[in-house]
C-alpha cells in the first residue's frame, strides 16, 4: 500500500512509520524538516512540506491508496496545523480520488464524557488547561463528518512511551472504562490495522489499555 504520513517526525507519527514500513507499505514521509527524521529505508520518500501550505499538500496526497495523520503540537495558543492542516489534506484527497485516512486526534475533544466520574473529571481538567488544543482537534473532527471519505478518527487517552502490549480497549462513545492511559505503540498498531479494516470507517473510536 502507498501510504503518505503526516507527523512522521512526532513520538507517535515516528513509531507509525516504523511500523508501515515493517508491514511492507511504501511510505511518503511528510515533514517541515527532513533533518529530524533518521529513518532510512528503500520503501521511504521523504517529503519536505508544511501543511499549512495547500499546493504542497495537494501534491503530497497525489497518487496515494491512504494517508495517515500523527499532526499534533503542545502549546496552549497552537497555530492551525490540524483545523487548517487536515482540511488542507482532505480537499487534496478529494481532488486526487484517495478515499482512506487515518487520523490520531484526542479523548475529551467532542465533551464526550469518560462514563466513570475521575474519567470525566480528568477530561475537564485537561480541557480546562489547554483549550486550544482541543479546539482545534474538535474542528479537526468536525471537518471530517462533513467529508464523504472513509475516514477515521482514533482519540486515545493519556498517551505514554511505554512499549506495545497488543491488549488495548477501544469504543465509540465516551471512552473505556477506568481508561485512564495507553502506550503510543499501541495506538500506533491499531491505527495501522485500520488502513485495511473497515470496522471503524466514519467512526472516531477511543482507545485505552
Amino acid at each position: 500500500m502507498r501510504i503518505v504520513l503526516f507527523g512522521a517526525t512526532g513520538r507517535t507519527g515516528h513509531l507509525l512509520l516504523q511500523r508501515a514500513l515493517r508491514l511492507g507499505h511504501n511510505v511518503s514521509a511528510y515533514v517541515r524538516d527532513p533533518a529530524r527524521l533518521e529513518v532510512k529505508h528503500d520503501r521511504l520518500h521523504v517529503v519536505r512540506g508544511d501543511v499549512l501550505d495547500p499546493l504542497s499538500v495537494h501534491w503530497a496526497v497525489a497518487g496515494a491508496d491512504a494517508v495517515l495523520s500523527a499532526l499534533g503540537f503542545s502549546a496552549r495558543r497552537p497555530p492551525p496545523i490540524l483545523s487548517d492542516g487536515v482540511r488542507h489534506i482532505l480537499d487534496g484527497m478529494e481532488t486526487h480520488r484517495v478515499r482512506r485516512i487515518v487520523v490520531l486526534s484526542a479523548a475529551g475533544a467532542l465533551h464526550e464524557r469518560a462514563g466513570f466520574f475521575v474519567g470525566t473529571v480528568g477530561l475537564g481538567l485537561a480541557r480546562l488547561f489547554l483549550p486550544g488544543v482541543y479546539a482545534e482537534h474538535r474542528k479537526m473532527l468536525e471537518t471530517l463528518q462533513r467529508r464523504n471519505l472513509d475516514w477515521t478518527a482514533v482519540r486515545p487517552v493519556l498517551l505514554t512511551d511505554g512499549p506495545p502490549t497488543g491488549r488495548y480497549r477501544v469504543v465509540t462513545e465516551g471512552i473505556p472504562r477506568w481508561g485512564f492511559r495507553i502506550s503510543r505503540a499501541d495506538v500506533a498498531d491499531f491505527m495501522i490495522q485500520q488502513l485495511t479494516s473497515d470496522a471503524f470507517v466514519r467512526k472516531m473510536p477511543a482507545i485505552a489499555n
